[in-house]
């Protein structure tokens, strides 16, 4: 019986010695990628918001300011597999597409706003942007909503990197169209999950110039009237730091047209972030995972390597002891 356990403990304790040397190496290696056939949706909502809501009565262009209005946000990814393959990339790369239907409640039913349209490659592990597989985003018309073009990202987007540290990384804007810092801020619990949080600054300043008709203004005269975008916004992201998955997004967004003898009018304004459904549900499906990443990362190692030599010594104890004491006994 004693050499049975014996060879039990010491089978035992050889694979927790090859689990934890090789804890990092391979299995940490293989966990710590990003899948090719991603498929999520969020949703976010804010309170008395500012908005431009454009629409057509009678065939003819209105452009109706919401004030104190709620507004609600569905972003869709959804990852396209054959755009990594058919580049070389599924080891390395994946593409991910995400759509975004912003929607305002007026008289009591969800109404469409804008619509959006992008497509981003970047690296499984990093999280940064790579551009290998043909990179798109809406072209920012209203009038034809499919409308995209070519694009060049930058930073991170979807998500951070695996293993995140508490220091800046860069971060896309679509608005701005380029990556700009986003630096560690602190740690908060979100549903019993511990998480990094980041924020992001981008004073307002002009984005763009664009020809917009007069009546966005109000002004009841036909034509166009050149007038700057405006952009800033404080962006806060929650991240779940073995798998640099968001938890939480908020957003405090301060978007505005300026035309020379106008006023200055709000296109959105105000805070809009993660509703307490996606949150919840983003714990719960990220919170364990992350845990055991980090445990794979971290403690595995530590933990088969000790146990398992402890393991061994007994088996061998168990296996040999014994028979030695019976020889010098006779």
């Amino acid at each position: 019986m004693r050499k049975v356990l014996g060879g039990v403990a010491t089978l035992v304790g050889v694979l927790l010695l090859v689990l934890g040397v090789l804890a990092k190496p391979v299995l940490y290696d293989r966990l710590a990628t990003v899948k090719l056939d991603q498929r999520s949706t969020s949703v976010s909502e804010g309170t008395g918001m500012s908005a431009l809501y454009a629409h057509e009565v009678d065939g003819k262009a209105v452009f109706d300011k919401l004030e104190n209005a709620h507004l609600r946000s569905t972003r869709q990814v959804l990852g396209i597999p054959g755009r990594a393959k058919a580049a070389g990339k599924q080891d390395t790369d994946a593409f991910w597409q995400t759509t975004v239907q912003s929607q305002a409640e007026i008289d009591g039913k969800w109404t469409d706003l804008t619509y959006s349209n992008e497509g981003v490659s970047f690296n499984r592990k990093t999280g940064e942007s790579t551009n290998c597989c043909g990179d798109f985003k809406s072209a920012g018309d209203l009038t034809d909503p499919a409308k995209t073009v070519d694009t060049q990202h930058q930073g991170l987007f979807f998500k951070f990197p695996f293993d995140v540290q508490k220091k800046t990384y860069q971060f896309w804007d679509g608005d701005l169209g380029k990556a700009s810092p986003i630096e560690y801020v602190r740690e908060e619990k979100l549903e019993g999950v511990t998480t990094y949080v980041f924020r992001q600054t981008i004073p307002k300043a002009e984005v763009a110039t664009r020809d917009v008709p007069k009546a966005v203004f109000g002004d009841s005269a036909d034509g166009d009237v050149s007038a700057k975008v405006m952009y800033g916004n404080v962006r806060t992201l929650w991240i779940e730091p073995n798998t640099g998955v968001l938890i939480k997004g908020q957003e405090q967004q301060d978007k505005s047209l300026v035309a020379e003898g106008y006023p200055e009018l709000a296109t959105t304004k105000g805070t809009i972030g993660y509703s307490d459904a996606t949150v919840k549900k983003n714990a719960d499906d990220w919170g364990s995972k992350g845990a055991l990443l980090g445990f794979v990362n971290g403690s595995l190692t530590l933990v088969g390597i000790l146990v398992g030599v402890l393991l061994v010594a007994l088996g061998l104890f168990l296996t040999f002891g014994g028979q030695s004491r019976g020889r010098r006994e006779v």
